[in-house]
């Protein structure tokens, strides 16, 4: 049996060579950084988050850049940092060959500015779903469009009037529940149209697809196009007199 001492000093050399074998993984530093949340906001901080508070979904990160009143350069480190803090998320929208950023509102947020949290319908589908629903509704406010309206016992994503009729717009991130959708609207809500707008061409193909399957009483009401497009026609264009099924 070996009886001789250790000193401390050889113990704590040894300790720090065997944890020094150990590196923290970058996927746990960077779950621990994002775990840090804001305690407090600065005074520009806040001025940025209550314009976003007032004109999320409607407004791009450039236009409420204006109307807080700050340059490009400034509110884009701003952004950034609230985005990392999880205070805002930003939703990026493709609009033809550009692309649109728009700033959401997060609880975190809420809560530091002692805010109610709006609640939105249809906030289930995500945010980019959303972001659409308010783009078509102000496209249509003339028609006095109507976000996720209940007709019947349907949720409409957008729904207006045109010449005592309704018409029903859903925004569709996938194809998976439009035929659904579709049948409903006509079924149950009884719209006298339904506009498919689609977030790309995959999703406008298969749509199209289950649609040229459709009863034909079904397949007459109903018109297909990119979400990309919506914002550049009106009504009479979409609602398709000529009982095309594509735009």
């Amino acid at each position: 049996m070996n009886n001789e001492i250790i000193s401390e000093n050889f113990v704590r050399q040894n300790n720090t060579r065997i944890l020094s074998a150990f590196k923290i993984q970058p996927r746990y530093r960077r779950e621990f950084e994002q775990q840090e949340k804001k305690e407090k906001l600065t005074a520009d901080e806040r001025r940025l988050l209550m314009a976003i508070s007032i004109y999320q979904y409607r407004l791009t990160l450039t236009q409420i850049t204006g109307v807080a009143g700050f340059s490009a350069c400034k509110s884009d480190r701003i952004f950034k940092t609230l985005e990392k803090s999880e205070m805002i998320k930003i939703v990026s929208i493709v609009k033809g060959k550009g692309i649109s950023k728009y700033p959401v509102m997060l609880p975190e947020a809420y809560k530091l500015l002692n805010l109610e949290e709006k609640k939105f319908y249809g906030k289930g589908a995500g945010y980019e779903h959303l972001v659409w629903q308010f783009l078509v509704a102000e496209h249509f406010k003339e028609q006095k469009a109507e976000i996720e309206l209940n007709k019947f016992g349907k949720f409409i994503d957008v729904a207006v009037e045109h010449e005592n009729m309704l018409i029903a717009i859903e925004v569709a991130m996938t194809s998976v529940h439009e035929r659904e959708n579709i049948e409903k609207d006509i079924g149950i809500a009884k719209a006298g149209n339904v506009i498919v707008a689609c977030k790309d061409k995959k999703v406008k193909d298969e749509v199209m697809q289950f649609v040229k399957e459709m009863p034909e009483e079904m397949r007459i009401k109903t018109t297909v196009c990119l979400l990309s497009e919506i914002l550049k026609r009106n009504l009479p264009e979409l609602i398709n007199h000529n009982k095309n099924t594509e735009v």
